[in-house]
């Protein structure tokens, strides 16, 4: 699937490479501009005649704006005089604000001929839910769309089964009086125009597309009145409500915030652009500048736009959702390991995270979305087939991995901040998650965390390698019963540990110990159970009847980063995730080649997942292992010059480096996606071995540059609230030199040491 795709909050616009949205019978992939999870704009098709434009170049690298260049064939103007090609320069330019898309032309003509154009925007909206346009929908909702011509703009609007109105609203205007026509035929809306365009001058113009979704509620204080539900017999579901805009006016100045009856629409227009452009260069300017290694360089600028572009607040902070185009919603453990890879970057994005989740934490036993008190949510969907019960993600609770993952990132969040208040105003939230983990995620009393699917139409597989056939024994069986996989057991036990650090802080010795003694009890259950000592790996996961699940997965790469393994056996699994079966020379598999369903280009049996390999980096370099962070650092800057923009996905195929020049694509991958726009930043500071202890006092970190990487600048690392920088290079002798560049965070740095492993038995 070839797509163009921009975003700003929770509008996006997915596209083809034209910047169109095909008409309903040939839009197979899904195109369309999305607000809610619900696309508001499913036809948006561009025309021009006479014919002898062409596209001559595309961009969509800024994130929130996508622009498209064209030009003439050679052509005749209105006084017959020859106008040679590429007299022409057309520009469309698409931009999203959070709340309206919008598209701006100009037509240039360099000729010195007058020239007469006919342009045209077809649209119309279908209002379908994601679970539609992904063809995941078991039952089908027939949805009457209400189309008009309004003041010359383009409105369609739909009332759903609960009596949520959605509308749409496409507006046209002008820098001067060009005579737009609009019409409605059959549901499909189009804006028209003749255009005069005399030699050596130039025209332009701006579409607005003015999406709203407002719930009864807001319809009724807005309106005086609710409108009647058509959701007579359907069970009401327990669904959360997202932010939604506010309803507008049929003017077209309604539709640009702040505009005012005599301000030029255009001008308008251009100043939103520009505070979406001004806010990702605060973005910017807020992170570490690094420099030096033009690869890396770039790998990392690229994580940080897209990670801008994924940020989304829903009222409780800023938070990265999980991925474009499918799931740019919030999603517990990719926003909660996302947040995580950042934290090196920006923290305020964990504190918004962290806060997000909260506010959903499970708080009832109801087996129809696989939720129980004290559970952190897996996905929020507020999409109309959620809002109705036909599907169960208002939120969906199906994860077991989110309620330990939310207890690190509080800990952590701790260590590079030391914002005590904070982690107080959660001690409840945390109360609960460890509760739900004793109570609820130890269904046997073993001692181990197992998932198992109560929901029907929820996920079978509960961990980050969710799809059905990711959990299997060595002949190929798949796992049954309740499932432990071996690193949310890590994930538990680093819970712990932290938190034993942590509830010191507080003053609260008796949870500290009692913390420190159950990270001390998992640690000595994991290594009897889960190593499997002949192989030097770790068991995938124990199945239902306490078996092990012995195939060689990365999963046991991200046991590295929990610190539950002693450093001796640390060293040998490490070892053996370097070794060709596992090591593609692009990163980590997902599962050995060795393994009977080995499937490089599956989605989780075989294929290389960047976030993935940033936890496994991030493992090896709490245990010294500087040879291996250089080792799959390398592997994935390969990659990343394998893809466009240097953007590496959410996961592409397995393949050998040796067999193939740059990696295989998966073809539905999400691009930009976050966790995978986060690993450069996990690298980075892993690379650094960096990692902060604000309460104590102290910066702990070793730095080690992989043997490609000849020399690195980070400028302006937030740690507390101060900042470092740092410039290392490698020495005549090949070791990296560290020369301390600023610290003001006023912490003591302690150089060569790793302390979170400093507890781990050697």
């Amino acid at each position: 699937m070839e797509f163009h795709v921009i975003k700003e909050n929770d509008l996006f616009y997915l596209s083809d490479l034209d910047g169109q949205l095909p008409e309903k019978e040939q839009n197979r992939d899904g195109y369309g501009l999305f607000l809610h999870d619900t696309r508001v704009l499913s036809e948006w098709k561009w025309h021009a005649g006479p014919g002898n434009l062409r596209r001559i170049g595309s961009d969509s690298a800024q994130n929130f704006q996508a622009s498209f260049w064209y030009s003439n064939t050679a052509m005749t103007g209105n006084n017959g005089g020859f106008v040679q090609d590429q007299s022409v320069l057309v520009t469309r330019q698409q931009f999203v604000s959070g709340d309206r898309f919008y598209e701006e032309c100009s037509f240039e003509n360099f000729s010195d001929e007058p020239l007469t154009f006919d342009f045209a925007y077809t649209a119309s909206a279908d209002y379908a839910d994601m679970f539609d346009v992904r063809g995941y929908a078991e039952q089908t909702i027939t949805r009457q769309i209400d189309a008009s011509v309004e003041q010359k703009s383009l409105v369609f609007s739909y009332r759903a089964v609960d009596g949520v109105l959605c509308r749409t609203v496409v507006a046209f205007a002008a820098d001067d009086d060009m005579d737009v026509q609009a019409a409605m035929k059959d549901g499909r809306g189009e804006l028209s125009l003749t255009l005069q365009i005399p030699a050596q001058s130039v025209r332009r113009w701006v579409v607005i597309v003015a999406p709203t979704i407002v719930e009864a509620a807001e319809q009724q204080g807005a309106q005086g009145a609710v409108a009647d539900s058509q959701a007579t017999g359907v069970a009401e579901p327990a669904v959360a409500a997202l932010t939604t805009s506010s309803a507008v006016s049929d003017s077209t100045a309604a539709f640009v915030p702040g505009i005012d009856e005599n301000q030029n629409v255009l001008d308008a227009v251009h100043v939103e652009k520009e505070r979406i452009a001004s806010s990702y260069q605060n973005w910017f300017n807020r992170a570490p500048r690094v420099t030096g290694e033009e690869v890396f360089e770039r790998w990392y600028q690229r994580g940080l736009r897209d990670l801008r572009m994924l940020a989304t607040d829903i009222g409780y902070g800023s938070f990265p959702v999980a991925g474009v185009p499918w799931y740019s919603v919030p999603f517990g453990r990719d926003s909660l390991i996302t947040a995580m890879q950042s934290l090196s970057v920006n923290q305020d994005m964990a504190r918004g995270t962290l806060a997000t989740m909260a506010m959903f934490q499970g708080t009832e036993l109801n087996p129809t979305r696989d939720e129980q008190p004290g559970k952190i949510m897996h996905e929020l969907r507020p999409g109309e087939l959620t809002r109705i019960g036909l599907k169960p993600f208002g939120p969906y609770y199906g994860t077991i991995d989110a309620t330990p993952l939310f207890l690190n990132l509080a800990a952590d969040y701790l260590s590079w901040t030391g914002d005590l208040d904070f982690i107080r105003s959660l001690t409840d939230n945390v109360k609960r998650a460890f509760a739900w983990m004793e109570n609820y995620g130890d269904r046997d009393g073993d001692g181990f965390i197992e998932y198992q699917r109560e929901a029907e139409g929820g996920i079978s597989n509960q961990g980050w390698k969710d799809s059905g056939d990711s959990v299997m024994h060595q002949d190929g069986e798949f796992a049954k019963g309740s499932i432990a996989l071996c690193e949310v057991q890590g994930y538990v036990y680093r819970a712990y540990a932290k938190w034993a650090e942590v509830y010191h802080l507080l003053g609260r010795e008796d949870l500290a110990a009692d913390a420190k003694q159950k990270a001390e009890r998992l640690q000595q259950r994991f290594i009897d159970k889960f190593w499997i000592d002949a192989e030097n790996t770790v068991a995938l996961a124990l199945d239902g009847n306490k078996q092990r699940v012995e195939p060689a997965s990365s999963n046991m790469g991200q046991v590295l980063w929990s610190g539950i393994l002693p450093h001796r056996l640390a060293n040998r699994l490490i070892d053996r995730l370097l070794e060709d079966d596992m090591n593609s020379g692009f990163g980590i598999r997902t599962l050995s080649t060795k393994e009977v369903r080995y499937n490089p280009i599956s989605y989780h049996n075989g294929s290389v997942w960047p976030h993935d390999n940033s936890i496994i980096i991030a493992g090896m370099a709490k245990y010294g292992r500087h040879d291996a962070v250089g080792q799959v650092t390398e592997g994935l800057l390969r990659a990343s010059e394998g893809f466009d923009l240097w953007r590496l996905p959410e996961l592409y195929g397995g393949l050998s480096a040796e067999s193939v020049q740059a990696p295989v694509p998966y073809p539905v991958s999400c691009s930009p996606q976050a966790w995978a726009a986060a690993t450069p930043l996990l690298v980075l500071q892993s690379i650094l071995n960096l990692q902060p202890d604000v309460p104590g006092g102290k910066v702990y970190m070793g730095p080690e540059l992989p043997s490609q990487v000849t020399r690195l600048s980070i400028v302006g690392i937030p740690i507390g609230n101060g900042c470092l920088s740092l410039e290392l290079r490698r020495g005549e002798d090949g070791r990296t030199e560290t020369v301390i560049a600023e610290n003001t965070t006023g912490l003591e740095l302690v150089l060569g040491t790793f302390k979170e492993v400093d507890r781990v038995p050697q």
